[in-house]
């Protein structure tokens, strides 16, 4: 049984934490001065998160456990702590603890709103930390609120389901197990206001397709009912957010940015039509990362679910554009210079301070390759598929998802032991990421160079290789299949995409991904026919891949071979071939990096 947070009672007398001393202490730590810096001193941020976790036991063990404004305290050191360092190993426990915290304050006071932020916590935890070891601990406390609080057995036996489903080997499957048993032959009826639980679908192999014709729009037929709004999900930086809005049907909407003043920032709000909001979601989500303050969303007329994105600074762009299977909008929010500390604390900004300040001795600005050659240190690796969606298989059973996890593993070991190498996976192991949450990760954590692996698949069992793809337009009828197969879409979905994608493309980094799509075909290729005979270069392409799209570092898609084809099968169960592709994969990241750092130093 591993360790966990509990919410009971510590001992009583000598172990109580003094209030006035620990309620000084979680004050020192949400000054500036006590957290910034907070990736050079990871020791003050498990020291801070000791200081919020003993002030929280403390209150728990005298009377101050009865004051809101202690707990509201507490909530602030654990936020706090939570948005200054996102990858230090506390960051999960601040947000269970701010679970646990809003839980009691609900407890105490009755109010909606704290419930719903208890509610935000743990889904924020589940979503953004899959792979910790607190994650089924929340997706378990989720099913009990609902279960108890909600009164929502639908969704409390969604959330039991997945603990079975994605830790089945963990601590709560057996609770969660007998849980959904209770429901199961429990007398109480589900909520018949609450949104049916959708049933998570069994792994479905993806089946290569003839490329078509996208098929003419089908003649519009009756007006269907409301749409629910889901719960709405978030990843962010100081200089990035993206927004992800999914709704239980397709919905039309508009969108429009407000300009405000030095008080009021801009807002954006997004009206989403025909829709009504869901039981579960929650009001108001606190972002506070410096580019946006927080999200609201109500339900604005009978017909219509508005969201709101209130700012915290200006921004210079934003986008907005949707996926289908399941419906999602999509919002991404950028700004092109990071916000003040005064700013990403909400504090005012200093009087005087403009862009003119400075402009007569202003620097030229870097060209590309000086700014890639001074920052591809971040790589972001994402093996492509998992959990329920297995992507394409083979007639003897092998998928697309358990090869790509097993390359990019030991692409993600070859990296890490180069010198200057910080190596990221958005999946270790066997679970589902919705695709548009594979870019959010990789900007939200400012990475500089984004690889997504993918095995291919064709009608043709002949069709064999290594192509490597860059976003853009497809260029023809086989990218178009291929990208319906990965984005898990139809072709008119990717025609809809496709007139939509010159907008979104205009920040992309079309030359540096196409400098690093090169490499990489090309190393595997010619690395791999040294040993391996008959690898065919398939060459560099262009395609609409929802993982890539707004990408704000190099990005690429490679395709390691057809699992449709029989001699290729056989060899991507051959541990030195899918040995050599890591290597040759890892081998032209690495090499287009050190290009782009000859070509700093050639710069100047």
């Amino acid at each position: 049984m591993r360790s966990r947070v509990t919410t009971g009672a510590g001992k009583q007398g000598k172990g109580v934490f003094p209030c006035w001393p620990l309620v000084l202490a979680v004050l020192l730590l949400l000054t500036p001065p006590a957290w910034a810096g907070l990736e050079e001193q990871p020791d003050d941020i498990a020291r801070q998160y000791g200081q919020a976790k003993a002030y929280y036991q403390g209150l728990l063990n005298s009377g101050k456990g009865t004051n809101r404004k202690s707990w509201l305290t507490s909530v602030t050191a654990f936020r706090s702590i939570y948005k200054a360092a996102p990858d230090h190993q506390v960051a999960p426990k601040s947000l269970f603890m701010l679970g646990q915290i809003h839980h009691t304050m609900f407890q105490q006071s009755g109010k909606a709103k704290d419930l719903d932020q208890a509610i935000a916590s743990y889904e924020e935890l589940s979503a953004k930390y899959a792979g910790n070891f607190l994650a089924d601990d929340a997706f378990f406390i989720l099913g009990t609120i609902y279960l108890t609080e909600k009164k929502d057995q639908s969704k409390a036996a969604r959330a039991f389901a997945k603990i079975i489903a994605i830790y089945p080997e963990g601590d709560m499957a057996a609770a969660a197990e007998e849980k959904l048993l209770q429901i199961k032959h429990g007398a109480t009826a589900p909520d018949p206001a609450s949104t049916p639980a959708k049933e998570e679908p069994g792994e479905k192999c993806i089946t290569p397709q003839i490329a078509e014709e996208p098929p003419a729009p089908e003649p519009a037929g009756k007006k269907p009912g409301l749409a629910t709004v889901l719960p709405i999900r978030h990843w962010s930086n100081n200089r990035y957010t993206r927004l992800i809005v999914e709704t239980t049907g397709p919905v039309t909407f508009k969108h429009q940015a407000l300009s405000g003043d030095e008080a009021s920032q801009r807002r954006i709000y997004i009206d989403l039509h025909n829709t009504r909001l869901g039981p579960e979601n929650v009001k108001t989500i606190p972002i506070e990362d410096g580019l946006l303050r927080r999200v609201r969303n109500a339900q604005f007329d009978p017909q219509t679910v508005r969201v709101v994105l209130d700012t915290q600074t200006t921004i210079s762009d934003y986008k907005v554009f949707t996926l289908a299977d399941p419906f999602r909008v999509v919002i991404d929010v950028m700004s092109s210079t990071a916000p003040d500390k005064a700013a990403k604390t909400g504090g005012k900004k200093s009087a005087g301070r403009t862009k003119k300040e400075g402009s007569g001795s202003k620097a030229p600005p870097p060209n590309q390759a000086m700014q890639a050659g001074m920052g591809i240190k971040k790589i972001i690796i994402d093996p492509g598929h998992g959990g329920k969606d297995p992507g394409t298989c083979s007639p003897s059973g092998l998928k697309e998802k358990d090869i790509v996890l097993d390359v990019a593993l030991r692409v993600a070991k070859a990296l890490r032991e180069k010198p200057g190498y910080e190596v990221i996976l958005t999946r270790d192991r066997d679970v589902f990421i919705p695709l548009e949450e594979r870019t959010a990760m990789a900007n939200a954590k400012e990475a500089d160079l984004f690889l997504s692996i993918h095995v291919n698949a064709a009608p043709n069992h002949e069709a064999r290789g290594i192509e490597t793809y860059v976003l853009d337009l497809a260029s023809n009828k086989d990218a178009m299949r291929l990208a319906a197969m990965e984005n898990a879409t139809s072709a008119k979905q990717i025609s809809d995409l496709q007139s939509i994608l010159l907008d979104l493309m205009q920040n992309s980094k079309i030359n540096e991904s196409l400098k690093l799509a090169g490499l990489v075909q090309e190393g595997m290729v010619t690395g791999l026919n040294k040993k391996f005979s008959g690898v065919s270069n398939l060459g560099v392409k262009k395609a609409p891949f929802v993982v890539l799209i707004g990408a704000q570092m190099p990005a690429i898609l490679t395709e390691i071979a057809f699992l449709s084809n029989p001699e290729e099968e056989k060899r991507l169960k051959d541990d030195a071939y899918l040995a050599g592709i890591a290597n040759h994969l890892s081998s032209g990241v690495a090499q287009y990096a050190e290009s782009m750092s000859l070509a700093t130093n050639l710069a100047h």
